[in-house]
């Protein structure tokens, strides 16, 4: 199956300008990521769209990747006689370190702008901007000014700003999968890219392998920045370094990312990869986050 998607990092900020509280208009922060799942026929034919939103990244690419997974060993997803399992699928896509470690991770599942399936809290503001965009389908940009516009015929005077970057990007065919990630670690935030190519006729480059190694990517990086912030308190005495919460994260952490490194080296073995610049190598990235927050306690203590 062909694919074709772009992960959004969204930030919505709704101001409602008819509060009289006196001074600036009161606001709501919704905050999101979004991806969408086109699920293709073999003429390369829509026959379902669903909509994953998640607070994590990698949880949003994990989500997708098993609904993806499911149609081509099933087919669609909303006609079956006995419903995709939702709630497995998401189980499965969580780990144990991010039940632990991350507030609320939650996830909500659209389908023609219809939450089928949700676990956690999220804003019901990001409700809104589904249906919007469900009025004027292939411009998302206008789904913010079609919200104003119905706060509007309700009598609101509501101002909505929407920032957004990429998070990921995924071109997907049988013989090569063309994915570009952000990197993001506490100096600044940069990209790479790999480029999937099928070894032999055995294993072909599909999708679902390629979302996962996306998204083991991202959380890797993310796990790699919190421990090295984490070993630079332990270092610098302000956290102890046997039983805090720091030094407890950093043990789920290391095993967490002892089992995405051995899913990149799977991902590896199996398809022909090219990275661009390079692979990303966690360590290096830990050491990084380690030097930043040595900089941010000096500043502190000065």
């Amino acid at each position: 199956m062909e694919l074709n998607t772009t992960l959004l990092r969204e930030r919505f900020v709704i101001r409602d300008m008819d509060s009289d509280g006196g001074g600036s208009p009161e606001s709501l922060v919704a905050m999101s990521n979004r991806l969408v799942v086109p699920l293709l026929d073999s003429r390369n034919k829509v026959i379902e769209t669903f909509v994953v939103r998640s607070r994590i990244m990698h949880s949003a690419i994990r989500m997708a990747a098993q609904i993806i997974q499911s149609y081509v060993r099933l087919g669609p997803l909303m006609a079956r006689s006995v419903p995709f399992d939702f709630v497995g699928a998401w189980e499965l896509v969580r780990s144990a370190h991010d039940t632990k470690y991350c507030e609320d991770p939650w996830v909500c599942v659209y389908h023609n702008a219809k939450p089928i399936f949700l676990s956690g809290h999220y804003h019901p503001f990001l409700d809104v901007i589904e249906k919007c965009d469900v009025k004027n389908p292939g411009n998302y940009d206008s789904a913010v000014a079609i919200a104003e516009d119905t706060f509007k015929k309700m009598g609101r005077h509501i101002s909505i700003s929407h920032n957004s970057n990429i998070g990921m990007v995924a071109h997907v065919k049988d013989e090569v999968g063309r994915c570009g990630m952000i990197l993001r670690n506490p100096h600044k935030s940069t990209t790479f890219n790999f480029v999937a190519e099928r070894r032999d006729a055995e294993f072909s480059v599909s999708p679902t392998q390629c979302l996962n190694a996306c998204a083991a990517f991202l959380e890797g990086i993310q796990l790699s920045v919190r421990l090295g912030m984490n070993n630079e308190k332990i270092h610098q005495r302000l956290a102890n370094s046997v039983n805090s919460s720091e030094a407890l994260e950093n043990i789920s952490a290391l095993a967490r990312m002892g089992q995405l490194t051995l899913e990149l080296d799977g991902f590896n073995s199996v398809l022909d990869v090219h990275y661009r610049p390079e692979r990303p190598n966690f360590s290096a990235i830990a050491k990084e986050a380690e030097a930043f927050q040595r900089q941010l306690i000096c500043s502190e203590r000065q």
